[in-house]
């Protein structure tokens, strides 16, 4: 974990610095004679070497500090905590009701496998795999915000906002949990253990929820942990369609006007993110299957 964030904050360091555009020169009224712009890079630290640059930033991560933006002269992490709790409320609800809405139609599709259910999930299945979700956001904003005044289309004002970013992100990341969780059923289903199972006499329900569905949901709790992953650290355009103040615009509107501090603060939260919720996932596996769990020495 410590390697992956690392490498993250290594690269993303070295290729704004390498990238085209002075963020001096953005920061100043066209025209500005080039001492005065000077002055702004040594301000900000720019003028430095790229090597002093990058120790001093990984110093003060040791310390904790973020850094300082280059508009508005405030500190990142405080920038960066005050933007977190509305990623983390987008992304815990989209993931709950995501998992929820795979797990009962996956379930679905594998109880009444060649059925009309079936076939009518697959093919939302198909629709929502086929539908770019930066598309779907601007027709869900056109149609619910625009034309029939259900939600409110920016912003977060209550509840009520949250309609559409979730809905956006839940249509995307269903389609591929469902199909995990139908065809990793189906399999289970046919093994050895669940035909013995019944052949005692349990009831199907209890073969299904007890014995099938324990072992089929490991590979939907991996999707799950890695779309959880996507949906904190990485529904950027999302949060920028319905200006969302959470990490993903906070690092748009940084990567506009060349700040930084700014987003590096955003992508070393968003690398932090994903490995911990891949690592608790690893955990659950042990919980979930214990022939994962290393054995003792």
């Amino acid at each position: 974990m410590a390697l992956v964030v690392f490498g993250v904050v290594t690269l993303v360091f070295l290729l704004l610095r390498l990238a085209a555009g002075d963020p001096a020169r953005l920061m100043v009224q066209p025209g500005t004679p080039e001492t005065a712009i000077q002055q702004v890079r040594e301000r900000i630290g720019t003028d430095q070497p790229l090597f002093q640059q990058f120790m001093e930033y990984l110093t003060g991560l040791v310390r904790g500090d973020l850094g300082t933006s280059f508009h508005g002269q405030q500190p990142v992490l405080d920038e960066v905590l005050r933007a977190l709790p509305n990623t983390l409320l987008l992304g815990v609800v989209t993931m709950a009701v995501a998992s929820v809405l795979a797990l009962v139609l996956g379930v679905a599709a594998a109880v009444r496998a060649n059925s009309w259910v079936d076939r009518l999930v697959l093919a939302y299945v198909a629709v929502g795999l086929s539908t770019p979700y930066f598309w779907l956001a601007v027709v869900l904003v056109l149609v619910f915000s625009v034309q029939l005044n259900w939600f409110p289309a920016i912003d977060f004002t209550g509840p009520s906002s949250l309609v559409l970013p979730v809905a956006t992100l839940v249509i995307t990341l269903t389609p591929i949990l469902i199909r995990t969780i139908r065809q990793s059923l189906l399999q289970t289903l046919g093994e050895d253990h669940i035909r013995a199972a019944r052949a005692r006499g349990l009831s199907e329900r209890r073969v299904m929820f007890v014995h099938g569905l324990k072992e089929a949901s490991l590979p939907l709790v991996t999707l799950i942990g890695l779309q959880a992953g996507f949906v904190l650290a990485g529904s950027y355009v999302v949060e920028f369609i319905f200006n969302w103040p959470g990490i993903g615009k906070l690092t748009l509107d940084a990567v506009t006007s060349r700040n930084f501090p700014m987003i590096q603060g955003g992508v070393l939260v968003a690398a932090l993110t994903f490995v911990v919720v891949n690592f608790v996932v690893d955990l659950l596996y042990t919980l979930l299957d214990p022939r994962v769990r290393l054995a003792p020495t």
